[in-house]
């Protein structure tokens, strides 16, 4: 697994650590190869390759599998947790702590000594009416509030970042794709510090923020060709109808995938090309082009 393929599943390590509030100082990181552990920082993450911790070694710290292979022959003296991949714990092995399984294949001898084993049961998933209308209307009122005030207080902004989609779609595109896979790869390689972490959290959920900022503005957009004469209701039948139209592309195998993600990435990059809708974006012209 290389680094840009592990991503997800890092956030995913780094919001565990966070949530459980541990004193982490340091956290390490194996891609690929064949590695052999007698120590650990304070967390180590196995993304790839093959990581053994020696029969003759005690090790101090918490692993996380993500893939590759983790095999315990030694001590860990700390947690386990089986996100993906393999993890063997095998005869004579102790993990003093709690191994915790997500997903992926775990295999534990009899032999091995185990402070707590607990497996993660997803839950079923449900696709009865109530529940999807209920997350449609949770999605139309924070993008509504959020496309009704900035309409009615702040029109330039929408008419900004608007222009940049329907007249630079292009170049909104490239810059939104170029900058939210930048942003994120950084945001999740400022977290392996883990003393950057915080600020890794605020970035990742200031992405989220600028996705939505872009869905609105979208909606914004539907709603100017309405006819409805008032700027703010009109936003929000805008809003509406295009949420409407997201779930619908959602149905449509492959092709609504891409869909869905093109309209996020065109409305990321125009937000960003308007500094959030503070200015018009005009594309730079070479002197003397045509």
């Amino acid at each position: 697994m290389s680094p840009t393929e592990a991503i997800p599943l890092l956030i995913v390590v780094l919001l565990v650590i966070s949530i459980g509030g541990g004193d982490v100082q340091e956290m390490s990181v194996t891609f690929q190869g064949a590695t052999d552990v007698d120590s650990l920082a304070d967390v180590h993450v196995v993304a790839g390759g093959t990581t053994t911790v020696p029969g003759n070694a005690t090790v101090v710290g918490d692993i996380y599998v993500i893939g590759g292979t983790a095999a315990i022959d030694g001590t860990v003296d700390g947690d386990v947790t089986l996100l993906d991949g393999n993890l063997s714990i095998n005869g004579g092995a102790t993990v003093t702590g709690t191994l915790q399984t997500y997903s992926g294949s775990a295999a534990i001898s009899p032999d091995a000594s185990v402070g707590r084993v607990s497996q993660f049961e997803a839950p079923t998933p449900s696709s009865s009416p109530a529940q999807r209308i209920g997350a449609f209307l949770l999605q139309f009122l924070v993008l509504g509030a959020l496309g009704w005030w900035l309409v009615e207080r702040h029109p330039l902004l929408f008419e900004n970042v608007g222009a940049a989609i329907t007249e630079h779609a292009l170049v909104s595109s490239v810059v939104g794709g170029l900058g939210a896979t930048t942003l994120l790869v950084l945001f999740v390689y400022m977290a392996f510090t883990l003393i950057l972490l915080p600020v890794a959290i605020v970035g990742l959920f200031a992405e989220f923020l600028i996705v939505l900022y872009g869905q609105a503005v979208f909606g914004y957009l539907i709603g100017t060709r309405l006819p409805i004469e008032r700027d703010g209701v009109a936003t929000l039948a805008g809003i509406a109808v295009f949420l409407l139209a997201f779930e619908l592309f959602g149905f449509v195998p492959y092709l609504g995938g891409i869909a869905q993600l093109a309209v996020a990435v065109v409305g990321f990059g125009a937000v960003l090309n308007t500094y959030f809708g503070l200015q018009r974006f005009e594309p730079i012209t070479i002197p003397g082009g045509t």
